[in-house]
């Protein structure tokens, strides 16, 4: 794949890394010719999780120096080898609709995402200045039927102890479900613990189902987890959001770069490690040891869990709670 320390392959090409030497981290110093190198290094970890989803790219084309933005349509000089998807407004309408957008459709009624499946992808992802990848819980052959459900647990500042013991309270209440879970170290504050299951229940209703196994748990441990989206009403507790499991909703890649100042990574990892993995513990100087250790989430989805069981027990045990969901809205803070 290498011709030189700044070339890469692409499409049979040898192609240039702009600006190589340009620092993108400068706390640690590292250059975007080491974050392009990074991702075609993680590539056989990475497209494990990433393959076949939408993504969402956080680019930062001078570096954390500079502004960042999120970016999900595919711009025209993006290589043909990296496959579009097109979705509409409304996901009920989506099925199948890869590299062009109908012929009706107007272009703000579309997004027209990317679909990575190559090393070589990745790489020119980074070249554009991308460093955060962030995937859908459904793949674009099956978009309405997630493979995975997320539980992001956002804690207040400072609050390592109490983040653990919420991923713990997550997991048991996950099993008490039927579902098995790994977490994974997001390379910013909490943890997202992910359970693989069987793409068999519409987002919508998993959707809902999440909802409700949110206000589950923040009943039963009310001191340390809250579904409050006002983060003045959350106090010292653990937010626990549910909504990274609703229709086109993403969440960092396992193995994806995090724009932090110590070049982060978010990483899988097992649950006997929780007490000495950090969020934010692994980073791109990390490289070797996560393609030396194995992946945790990517075995357990190898044997995913009955999504429509989890449904069913979350409804019954939500029925006999007495609890109520209450409307919310994700932009008030």
């Amino acid at each position: 794949m290498l011709d030189g320390p700044n070339t890469r392959k692409l499409e049979g090409v040898m192609v240039a890394v702009s600006n190589a030497d340009r620092v993108v981290f400068p706390e640690v110093g590292r250059t975007k010719g080491e974050v392009v190198s990074y991702y075609e290094r993680i590539a056989p970890r990475l497209l494990v999780h990433a393959t076949g989803r939408p993504l969402s790219i956080r680019r930062f084309p001078k570096g954390l120096a500079g502004a960042g933005f999120f970016q999900k349509n595919v711009p025209d000089h993006y290589p043909a080898s990296i496959e579009r998807f097109t979705v509409s407004r409304s996901p009920r309408s989506n099925g199948s609709s890869r590299a062009r957008a109908k012929k009706d459709a107007k272009p703000a009624d579309v997004t027209i995402y990317p679909l990575v499946s190559e090393p070589e992808h990745l790489a020119y992802l980074a070249n554009q200045g991308a460093i955060e990848l962030h995937v859908t819980t459904s793949r674009a052959a099956d978009l309405l039927h997630p493979d995975r459900i997320v539980i992001d647990l956002d804690p207040p500042k400072g609050a390592l102890a109490l983040v653990r013991k919420a991923a713990l309270i997550a997991r048991d209440a996950l099993g008490e479900f039927g579902l098995d879970s790994i977490p994974v170290a997001t390379g910013s504050k909490g943890y997202h613990v992910v359970a693989p299951i069987v793409p068999s229940v519409d987002l919508e209703t998993l959707g809902l189902a999440l909802q409700k196994f949110g206000a589950l748990v923040a009943a039963k441990f009310p001191d340390e987890l809250t579904t409050a989206f006002r983060i003045a009403e959350r106090g010292k507790r653990v937010f626990v959001d549910w909504l990274r499991n609703r229709p086109l909703a993403t969440v960092v890649s396992p193995y994806s770069l995090r724009a932090t100042p110590r070049a982060s990574v978010a990483t899988p990892f097992a649950w006997s490690e929780l007490e000495v993995v950090a969020p934010d513990t692994f980073t791109i100087d990390d490289l070797d040891r996560l393609l030396e250790r194995g992946d945790p989430l990517a075995a357990l989805a190898e044997t995913p869990g009955d999504a429509s069981f989890f449904v069913s027990k979350v409804d019954d045990a939500f029925d006999a709670s007495g609890l109520v969901l209450e409307p919310f809205d994700r932009f008030r803070s």
